[in-house]
């Protein structure tokens, strides 16, 4: 009688725990609908070597709308992911994940969706801003000074992500941050990796405002003085395409 007892037990705990994972499973196909029909207002993306699940290498990223805030976590290990997501500041889903997965793959569709929305938003206002638009001499030596300034940091700067990704003994390591910060209300993309610290804004006028600094020591916020600050009109679509590129290549890094 009670050999039944404990088989019918049994059963049900893995009915129980079999349903607990679909509702799991549903909660985060739901959260890749939602983050992905372009109701996303701000993203945060971090990868670091923070030791997570006995991981050696984490992924997070936070996502905000208007009415909700998502959190998901990811620590890699060889062949699959310790993955957690939280709604609202409440655990929705916890599993391992293979890195081959459906959903590690809705991961990487995501952050390349949620990019691309923010770049051709910055695109189409600094399309709008600067055609027939005339400049003064003072903008034009200044944009032509901050471009260059920009294009050899930059190339510097993906050479060294290049080759943090590609060079085993190496770890990449960023904080990526765009869309309409919550704080200001103002769009902006914000990359921190190696010794930059990379701001770039969007004004009312639909110009750029630009903040970098140069932390050389690698102790981010130890440099108080910009190497580069200003809003600027001229070249500011070229400037916007040297951060395209640094972004693209960056986010092979940010993806699974």
């Amino acid at each position: 009688m009670f050999g039944n007892l404990n088989f019918i037990r049994n059963i049900y705990q893995k009915v129980t725990n079999q349903l607990s994972s679909v509702k799991k499973i549903d909660s985060l196909e739901q959260f890749y609908q939602i983050a992905k029909v372009g109701r996303i207002n701000w993203v945060s993306i971090a990868i670091n070597k923070f030791s997570y699940e006995g991981s050696f290498l984490t992924k997070e990223l936070d996502i905000f709308t208007k009415n909700d805030a998502f959190s998901l976590k990811s620590a890699e290990l060889k062949n699959e992911a310790i993955t957690q997501l939280w709604k609202n500041q409440e655990l929705v889903f916890k599993s391992k994940l293979l890195l081959n997965s459906e959903y590690i793959q809705e991961f990487n569709q995501l952050i390349d969706i949620s990019i691309e929305s923010e770049i051709r938003h910055f695109q189409l206002a600094l399309n709008l801003a600067l055609n027939n638009k005339s400049f003064t001499s003072t903008e034009i030596s200044n944009g032509t000074k901050a471009l260059e300034w920009i294009k050899v940091s930059f190339e510097l700067l993906e050479k060294a992500i290049v080759k943090s990704l590609t060079d085993p003994e190496l770890l990449f390591q960023t904080l990526f941050f765009f869309g309409e910060n919550p704080k200001t209300s103002i769009h902006e993309i914000r990359i921190i990796t190696f010794n930059l610290d990379i701001k770039f804004e969007l004004l009312n006028s639909n110009g750029i405002r630009i903040k970098i600094f140069n932390d050389k020591s690698g102790a981010f916020g130890s440099d108080k003085k910009a190497a580069l600050e200003g809003d600027f009109n001229y070249y500011a679509r070229e400037m916007f395409d040297e951060l395209i590129k640094l972004i693209s290549a960056q986010s092979v890094g940010i993806k699974w």
